[in-house]
């Protein structure tokens, strides 16, 4: 499956959950939740899963935007959050952070 993980901004990212999820599922409920059940959310990104030649590449390493505060969704299966992040996504990965990760 192909998602559609995007920077919208400096501090927000928009990203999409396993196809499967929905706002009532125990996933779904764990990331709208997360701030008053006591947990926090880290997020990695990469813009494609392998580095160099397709077939032979080496997997490209993921990068931390670090944590991340739920804002709102829509949709289901899979649900698109928004997610406000506690730092700015460095300037020189902007353009990296609008495409596919």
């Amino acid at each position: 499956t192909r998602y559609r993980d995007l920077a919208l901004g400096p501090s927000l990212f928009h990203w999409e959950s396993q196809s499967t999820t929905t706002a009532a599922s125990t996933t779904g409920q764990r990331d709208i939740h997360h701030q008053a059940r006591g947990s926090r959310v880290l997020l990695f990104v990469r813009e494609h899963r392998r580095e160099g030649d397709r077939a032979g590449g080496v997997t490209e390493p993921f990068r931390c935007l670090g944590f991340a505060r739920y804002v709102r969704h829509e949709g289901a299966r899979p649900m698109a959050i928004r997610w406000r992040l506690e730092r700015a996504i460095p300037a020189g990965w902007m353009q990296v952070m609008g495409l596919a990760v």
